[in-house]
C-alpha cells in the first residue's frame, strides 16, 4: 500500500517545512503497517524552490518526493489544472490532497490508511484552524457548514469535498475525468464539483472527523486570489444585493440543485 500526499501552491511562504515534519512523524507508523509515503508538490512560479525542496527531501528518509512545476492555463487561480497535474504524478493507491500552510495531526494518516484498506473511493477529511499565536479553532467552529445535520448523507459529503483536506483513489479521479479545468481562472469550487461528480458516478464517499489536519489561517494567510489577478475587475461577473457573485457559483448551484450534470468530463478536460 502507498499513500500519496498532494499539495498545490502559488505562495512564496508555503509551510513546506511544517508539512514535511508532520509527514516524518507519520512515516514510521505507516511503514510498520506496510505502507510507504510519497509527497507530490505542485508549485506555480517556483523560482529556486524546486532545487531547495528537492535537496531538502533528499535528506529525509522514508518519504519519496516529486516536484511538479505548475504551468497554469490562466493568470488567475488554476487549482483544477494544478490538482490534475499533481494527481498524474502520484503513484499511490490513496491520494490525500491538502492545502499549503497545512500539517497533519497525530494519527491522521493512519486513519487514511484504514479508509484506503477499507476500499472506499473517496474521503472528506476534517480540518482545524490555527490562528496567530497558540489559538486553534476546531473545525466545527471554524466552518459553520460542517454543522449541517445531514453529515451521514452521500450528497452532503460530496458537497463538503474541500481542497484543504480530501482523499480519493486515482481510479475514481480517472473515472469522472479529473477536476474540471473550466473552473480555473476565476475562483474555485472545483473541489466540491469534483466531489459531486464522484457521488453521482456511484463512488463510495465517507466523511470523517478523525483524520484531521491543521490549517494556518492567521493574518499572514493572504489569499492567492488577492495577488494572482492582474485585473480584479474581471473576477466577479455581477453583484447581487451588493454581494459579488462568481461565475462558478452558478455552476455549483446548477450541479447541486438541478443536478443535470454528467459525472464524467474526461472529454472536456482532454
Amino acid at each position: 500500500m502507498r499513500i500519496s500526499i498532494l499539495t498545490i501552491t502559488a505562495r512564496e511562504h508555503t509551510g513546506f517545512e511544517s508539512l514535511v515534519s508532520s509527514l516524518q512523524d507519520a512515516a514510521p507508523q505507516l511503514k510498520a503497517e506496510g505502507c510507504s509515503l510519497e509527497l507530490v508538490w505542485v508549485h506555480r512560479n517556483p523560482g529556486d524552490k524546486k532545487a531547495l525542496y528537492t535537496a531538502a527531501m533528499d535528506q529525509v528518509e522514508g518519504i519519496d518526493f516529486v516536484f511538479v512545476d505548475d504551468e497554469p492555463s490562466h493568470k488567475g487561480p488554476c487549482p483544477a489544472g494544478a490538482r490534475n497535474a499533481g494527481v498524474r504524478a502520484c503513484t499511490g493507491d490513496w491520494i490525500v490532497s491538502v492545502d499549503d500552510l497545512t500539517r497533519f495531526q497525530e494519527h491522521a494518516l493512519l486513519y487514511h490508511l484504514s479508509y484506503a484498506k477499507g476500499g472506499v473511493d473517496a474521503c472528506v477529511g476534517t480540518f482545524d484552524v490555527q490562528k496567530d499565536g497558540s489559538t486553534i479553532v476546531p473545525c466545527f467552529e471554524a466552518d459553520s457548514r460542517m454543522k449541517d445535520p445531514r453529515s451521514s448523507d452521500g450528497e452532503w459529503a460530496s458537497n463538503h469535498f474541500y481542497g484543504m483536506h480530501m482523499a480519493f483513489t486515482k481510479d475514481a479521479w480517472s473515472m469522472v475525468g479529473g477536476f474540471d479545468e473550466s473552473f480555473d481562472g476565476v475562483y474555485g469550487q472545483e473541489d466540491c464539483d469534483f466531489g459531486l461528480r464522484l457521488w453521482r458516478a456511484g463512488c463510495s464517499i465517507i466523511w470523517t472527523d478523525k483524520a484531521r489536519v491543521l490549517c494556518y489561517r492567521g493574518e499572514k494567510h493572504n489569499s492567492t486570489h488577492d495577488y494572482l489577478f492582474t485585473d480584479p475587475s474581471v473576477v466577479p461577473t455581477a453583484y447581487v444585493s451588493g454581494v459579488p457573485k462568481w461565475r462558478n457559483d452558478a455552476l455549483i448551484q446548477w450541479n447541486t440543485i438541478v443536478g443535470k450534470v454528467v459525472a464524467n468530463r474526461g472529454e472536456q478536460n482532454g
